[in-house]
């Protein structure tokens, strides 16, 4: 407990983006550990569900707050929602994210600047109000949820990957300055995630999908809360994304890129590759033609082999 004025207010576990996916398999893992929780998002009536669970299933105190954390009033919003319910951020989890998928020059503007809004700029406000206190009592932690795609450029999803990049390397740089603080700051780096993350952001045909290694939400929970709790600074789940980011550290980028530009290319249900103009359709409102080069390793080797997609600054795959 900790006094604040002339109230005593409880530690707590502040999780954003919990209603789903990632951040819902999270919330399990810290009410398992018997851990009071703020749970964060935009839709209050999800939020009460997942609350009600998790009160049924661990018997923990949960509390909910409905922001928009997209916006500099929703991340005030976090810290009058503690405050109200007496309780103080010992733990943080930066989870909620949205991802786009396409062509950069066709997204819409808002829709690109609230994404980084969302996956960057309210990781450092929240971080930034509640950090000085953990440091301040010498315990607590912050835990980040990036992607593996933060350590590669990854064509048609440029500005996620970008944006959980800043977060990977925010996350390192912050996990050194703590360092002595009793503060943990960890980063989780999953790769594909079965979650509706996917589908929303309109690459459910993609590539990386049919042919990289997919996890369960739980499985990165699991793999995230004991990394987390351990003090481990970068936590990669699964054997084979592991492999992976090592491998990543070897390839040059006329290879790597091309090779991303491939899985995450935005495709129809029969697997065409869709060109530019409405991300599924092409400029005329047609299906994009189909891309000759069926085989997914014979298009990379056409597109990279060459090296001439970097020479001449990025044609498309």
């Amino acid at each position: 407990m900790e006094r604040t004025g002339s109230t005593l207010s409880a530690p707590a576990v502040v999780i954003t983006g919990a209603t789903e996916g990632i951040g819902r398999a999270l919330a399990d893992e810290f009410a398992r550990a018997g851990q009071t929780l703020l749970l964060v998002a935009r839709d209050r009536a999800k939020l009460e569900r997942v609350a009600a669970e998790l009160v049924d299933a661990h018997g923990v105190e949960v509390r909910v707050t409905a922001q928009d954390l997209a916006t500099t009033e929703g991340c005030a919003g976090v810290e009058e929602a503690l405050r109200h319910n007496n309780l103080y951020a010992d733990t943080l989890v930066n989870n909620a994210g949205i991802m786009s998928s396409g062509f950069f020059q066709d997204e819409d503007l808002a829709t690109a600047t609230r994404l980084v809004d969302l996956n960057v700029r309210a990781v450092v406000d929240l971080t930034l109000r509640f950090l000085p206190g953990m440091v301040a009592r010498r315990r607590g932690g912050v835990l980040n949820v990036a992607s593996m795609m933060g350590f590669m450029p990854v064509p048609y999803e440029a500005p996620y990957a970008a944006a959980k990049a800043f977060v990977v390397s925010f996350s390192k740089a912050l996990a050194y300055e703590t360092m002595g603080t009793g503060v943990t700051v960890s980063v989780l780096t999953p790769g594909a995630v079965a979650t509706r993350l996917h589908a929303k952001a309109g690459s459910q045909n993609s590539y990386y999908l049919r042919f990289l290694p997919m996890m369960a939400p739980e499985q990165v929970a699991r793999a995230g809360f004991r990394g987390f709790r351990r003090g481990r600074g970068l936590i990669v789940p699964g054997i084979l994304n592991q492999l992976g980011v090592s491998a990543m550290r070897f390839v040059p980028d006329f290879l790597l890129v091309p090779f991303m530009g491939l899985f995450f290319r935005v495709r129809d249900a029969e697997g065409n590759p869709q060109g530019p103009g409405t991300g599924a359709t092409s400029g005329g409102g047609r299906k994009a033609p189909a891309d000759r080069r069926a085989s997914p390793v014979g298009a990379l080797l056409r597109t990279s082999v060459s090296g001439r997609w970097w020479s001449r600054g990025g044609s498309n795959p």
